[in-house]
This record gives C-alpha cells, sequence and structure tokens, in this order.
C-alpha cells in the first residue's frame, strides 16, 4: 500500500496535472482540466506523493440520479499500489448511489464490468483532420447567429440542451461555452425558436475543439457546421467525438479521406442503466475528456 495523500484538488495543481496527463497520453489540455475542475471542484482528487501529484480523479455529479467519471490517472511508476483504487473510492464517496457513467477505451470495457459498470451503451470516435466544407450541401432550414445575441440568452440555451441531454446541466455549460477562446452559434426555426447549436474552441495546446454540436435535422447540423468550420484558418486541425453510425461523419471521412481519421473508439458505460439520448440529433459531444457530457 502506497503512503501518497489523497486530497481534493485545489487551483494550483493544474499544471501539474496537465502535465501528468500528457505523460501518460490523455490528451487533455490545461484549459480543458481547468473547465472541469471549474465544473466539479467537489469531486475532483489527486493523489501526493513527496510533493508531487502522482494521481487523479475526477466526478460529476449531473442530478439527484446521474453522476459522470472523468480522468482517472495513475504514473505507471506507481501503479499496482492501491493508488487508483484508492482514488476511485474518494469519487464513489462523492457521487454516492448515483447511476455513475464513463466512456471506456476497448480494452478496459471488460474490466470496468468488473468494477461495476453493467451496461454498455453507444459508441464515439475521436476524429480529427480538416475538413472541404465547399463540398458539404446545405439547405436554409435555420438561420444561424453568434450566442448570446438578442433573443437567444442563456436560459434559453439551456432549456434547448436539456432537450437534447435529458439532464439539465446548467452549472457545465457555463464554463463550456463562456471561454476568451469559445465561439457558440446558435440555430434558430423561422418561428425564432432554437433548433440547434454548435461550441468551438480552441485550448492552450492549440488544439481546436468542436463540440457539442447538435440540431434538430441533418440539415440544421451541417448548417452549424459550415459555420462554426468558418471560424477556423484554413487547414486548421480540429478535434471532434461523434457518436458511431452518423451518417454526416460517413459522409465526411468519404469527402475528406485523406485529411481526416478516425483514431480511437469508446463505449459509453453505466453502472445501473442506459441514459438515453437522440443520437440523430447529436453530430459531436463536447470532448471525450468532458465524457459525461454529449
Amino acid at each position: 500500500m502506497s503512503t501518497a495523500t489523497i486530497r481534493l484538488m485545489q487551483p494550483e495543481n493544474l499544471a501539474e496535472v496537465t502535465r501528468l496527463a500528457e505523460k501518460e497520453s490523455w490528451n487533455y489540455s490545461q484549459d480543458v482540466i481547468k473547465a472541469l475542475f471549474e465544473y466539479s471542484p467537489e469531486g475532483s482528487f489527486i493523489a501526493e506523493l513527496q510533493g508531487k501529484v502522482i494521481g487523479v480523479a475526477m466526478g460529476f455529479n449531473m442530478s439527484e440520479e446521474e453522476a459522470f467519471g472523468g480522468m482517472w490517472i495513475v504514473c505507471k511508476q506507481h501503479r499496482g499500489l492501491g493508488i487508483g483504487t484508492r482514488l476511485r473510492q474518494k469519487v464513489e464517496e462523492y457521487i454516492g448511489d448515483r447511476n455513475l457513467g464513463i466512456f471506456s477505451v476497448a480494452e478496459r470495457v471488460v474490466p470496468n464490468k468488473r468494477l461495476g459498470f453493467t451496461v454498455e451503451s453507444w459508441k464515439v470516435r475521436h476524429v480529427s483532420g480538416t475538413i472541404a466544407t465547399e463540398k458539404i450541401k446545405l439547405s436554409e432550414d435555420c438561420i444561424v447567429s453568434a450566442f448570446p445575441s438578442q433573443g437567444v440568452q442563456f436560459d434559453a440555451l439551456i432549456q434547448y440542451d436539456t432537450k437534447i441531454h435529458s439532464i439539465e446541466r446548467e452549472r457545465f455549460l457555463r464554463v463550456w461555452v463562456e471561454g476568451k477562446s469559445t465561439t457558440t452559434l446558435v440555430a434558430m426555426s423561422k418561428a425564432d425558436e432554437i433548433v440547434g447549436y454548435g461550441v468551438i474552441r480552441r485550448d492552450s495546446n492549440n488544439t481546436t475543439l468542436l463540440g457539442p454540436l447538435y440540431g434538430e435535422t441533418s440539415a440544421i447540423i451541417k448548417t452549424l457546421l459550415v459555420s462554426l468550420m468558418g471560424k477556423t484558418t484554413f487547414g486548421e486541425t480540429v478535434d471532434m467525438w461523434v457518436p458511431v453510425g452518423s451518417e454526416i461523419l460517413q459522409e465526411l471521412l468519404t469527402e475528406n479521406k485523406n485529411t481526416l481519421k478516425v483514431h480511437a473508439e469508446f463505449t459509453r458505460m453505466f453502472y445501473y442503466h442506459d441514459v438515453k439520448a437522440p443520437r440523430k440529433k447529436i453530430f459531436s459531444i463536447a470532448s471525450g475528456a468532458v465524457a459525461h457530457h454529449c
């Protein structure tokens, strides 16, 4: 058993947690880790040994019934000493009896079942590269405007997001959509109703993340996608986390086969029951780093 101390993460730990994530090949920028921490400081734990951060685990209580897990990392030289188990216990104490969900890499699906994640749900793919938007056919199903704008304030965005996600997540969205390097676009119907929205943000690693991106129809999703890509520079690489089975993704991969690649696939898993989501209305989730969110 290691003598490492397990305690709540503090703002001054963010840089060291980021270095640990990078060292262990978790592609999390400090900006994303900061957003996660600000969303759930009471569910963010570190393992510390001789003043050095050697492990981290994060949990996020979404409602009285639902919770999701984020990072769970222990540096290689300190594995097998029970540190990961102690970190996980802290997260479990924080979430209580809630239905915990995660996104799991393929090789962890079976071990995660032994840890209590008995329900397998849908999968997402990590996709990155450049997109030739001129090849995307658009129709005039909506009007896209920047958020916030007249008639589209935060309460309205929350209401639409909750329709998709099924769980109200105001605290997360305030952190995710209001960053200095973030652009949020909202799609409005001719009746002035929100019919989709999308977010694009640049993190401290100079990575451009595209998501979440939701829309009531494929045409609306495509319009938002083209509008969001218009906020990037020519040839800029974007990162996306897209549900498996997305017809729009397949179309993009076909049209951009030399510049857009699938890197990995992850399975959504839960303790007790699946949390349903209208996948046809979801083009991309916030990020694999924010795996507890659509």
